[in-house]
């Protein structure tokens, strides 16, 4: 017969935190580092895409001084084959360096204005139950996987978008929320359009 009963029950045991105070400041403090990492990479890569551009427009006024010269030369000799044919291999490099201006100009503004102030806008916009492992940007669209200690947590976080110029007018289409066997809450946040499965 028993004569002792354990009032200890698992109830009484004390929780294990998940995240101490060392740990979400250790946290801050790589997430801080790794966004002015990334955008110091981002502007270094905007100077080389601006240097690009200018030789690129260079090149480019060059060969519009070659257009003009040969056109004249054409207008005075039109029987000249050799100098037309000249003037259409120079109109059409001409017409493929300003494809690739075009192409480095807008890759440029996405660099400026795309990443860097996104960066800026997500650390403005942190919060202390959520940690993003994983951001990805690609013209407009844009995934975000991260962890958070609790589901309440990632609503509210995006709730604080609308504050964020660079957030603001993002519609996201996926939110998808697991929890692993560590009992952690991991969540991938994005705007891509939801492709329809082929019937």
């Amino acid at each position: 017969m028993k004569t002792r009963v354990n009032l200890y029950t698992q109830a009484f045991r004390p929780k294990k935190e998940r995240f101490a105070l060392t740990h979400a400041l250790l946290i801050i403090s790589c997430s801080l580092l790794l966004m002015l990492t990334l955008t110091v990479m981002s502007e270094n890569e905007n100077s080389a895409l601006t240097q690009q551009v200018n030789n690129v427009k260079q090149k480019v006024a060059t060969l519009e001084t070659e257009v003009d010269v040969l056109s004249d030369k054409v207008a005075r000799h039109v029987q000249n084959p050799a100098l037309e044919q000249q003037l259409a291999l120079l109109k059409t490099r001409l017409k493929y360096r300003d494809e690739l201006l075009v192409q480095l100009s807008k890759l440029a503004q996405v660099q400026t204005s795309g990443f860097a102030i996104l960066m800026s806008d997500l650390a403005l916009q942190r919060d202390k139950d959520i940690r993003l492992n994983q951001i990805r940007l690609a013209g407009s669209s844009m995934t975000l996987k991260g962890i958070a200690r609790n589901h309440d947590a990632i609503p509210r976080w995006i709730g604080k978008f609308s504050a964020g110029k660079s957030l603001q007018g993002r519609e996201f289409s996926q939110l998808n929320i697991t929890r692993n066997d560590d009992d952690i809450i991991a969540f991938t946040l994005t705007n891509t359009p939801i492709l329809e499965a082929d019937k």
